[in-house]
């Protein structure tokens, strides 16, 4: 029974310390682009609502 604990336990630091900080960097690559995204598109929104100096403002 010790030795199938062991594993046990040896299985699941391996998948920790290989899977997890995989799956984190990937989650915050993700939510980094996410943010980059929507600034860019408050930013648009931001300057499409200002209004435009046209052909006729001197």
């Amino acid at each position: 029974m010790s030795r199938q604990l062991n594993h046990l336990l040896s299985e699941l630091a391996h998948g920790l310390l290989t899977q997890l900080p995989a799956q984190l960097v990937a989650a915050a690559v993700a939510a980094g682009l996410g943010a980059a995204l929507r600034a860019r598109r408050r930013r648009r929104r931001a300057g499409a609502a200002e209004p435009s100096a046209g052909p006729d403002v001197p």
